[in-house]
């Protein structure tokens, strides 16, 4: 059809794209930036590090640079292109790459050491990359915040990631903008934030005209059983105006049946990862149950592994 009014060439299935390389198998796809993130370790001299099997260490509290910038210019351009991996086909990173570019504007040794170890980790999973599969299509969701935070300006953490055939489809981790008092408060601006992105992702579905009809309303696992207690209510009793917005937000979706709200042990809570650092075994589960998956690796032309 194009070619009847345009000049194009057919190059084929689409193998790779941006940065991007899209692996065709029998049961799906796979999205993976295994070149991409090998070209950041070899341009910042990070490719021979030593690997690490988290991306950040919890232990380790960051704060605001009070002192002298240090290599303020190299450090942006670090955090923007792993940010790119982050937001595309790696979920795992989210966190620390989202809570390093809060110190872009004067980074210090802390916030470099931090780095390295991002690279380190992406030494070790350069080969990560995302397998969606063609059956068990549903979509849902899970809502995560952190108010346990020791940020300079004692603001919470909130995440969300959305699964489809057990595959991530869609996923943030941000700062949040108010002020919460507790947990409750906190983990609500969360779900807010997930159910309208959960009502947009199903009115997407919508669109489509070959997918299953009707589409159910999408089912968004919280840990914080004081939160669904509040949002199953129909009234907030609370007095921060802007608690109440979200709460009014969520009670809407759930009443035009466009979200369900269901209770999930913090364990098993994909987005735990998308709020705060994780010990190894956490993040290899969470990691696993976003269907983030080791690729084939990758062969010279003599047919030695490239790793």
């Amino acid at each position: 059809m194009l070619k009847e009014s345009f000049e194009v060439k057919d190059l084929g299935e689409a193998k790779f794209m941006l940065g991007i390389q899209i692996t065709r198998t029998t049961n799906g796809y796979s999205l993976n930036q295994t070149s991409y993130l090998e070209k950041i370790l070899k341009k910042y001299n990070y490719f021979d590090c030593k690997p690490a099997c988290t991306p950040y260490d919890a232990s380790v509290k960051l704060f605001k640079n009070n002192g002298d910038s240090l290599r303020q210019s190299e450090y942006a351009s670090i955090i923007g292109r792993l940010h790119y991996a982050a937001d595309y086909t790696r979920p795992d990173i989210a966190y620390v790459v989202g809570l390093l570019g809060r110190f872009n504007s004067c980074p210090s040794r802390e916030h470099w050491n931090a780095i390295e170890r991002v690279m380190r980790y992406l030494k070790r999973t350069a080969n990560l990359g995302i397998h969606y599969q063609r059956f068990h299509v549903v979509l849902k969701g899970y809502s995560d915040a952190d108010w346990n935070t020791l940020s300079d300006d004692s603001k919470a953490t909130g995440g969300y990631v959305f699964n489809i055939a057990g595959r991530a489809l869609s996923w943030k981790s941000k700062k949040q903008t108010i002020l919460a008092q507790s947990t409750m408060e906190s983990e609500m601006i969360a779900l807010a934030v997930a159910s309208e992105e959960a009502s947009w992702l199903r009115g997407l579905l919508l669109e489509i005209p070959l997918w299953e009809r009707p589409v159910p309303s999408v089912l968004i696992h919280c840990d914080s059983t004081a939160t669904i207690a509040e949002v199953e209510n129909r009234f907030y009793n609370g007095k921060k105006r802007q608690i109440r917005r979200k709460h009014s937000t969520v009670r809407e979706l759930l009443t035009i049946g466009a979200v369900r709200v269901d209770h999930i042990r913090s364990e098993q809570n994909l987005a735990d990862p998308l709020t705060k650092g994780l010990p190894r075994e956490k993040v290899q589960n969470t990691a696993k149950g976003m269907g983030l998956m080791l690729t084939e690796p990758r062969t010279t032309s003599d047919g030695n592994p490239t790793q």
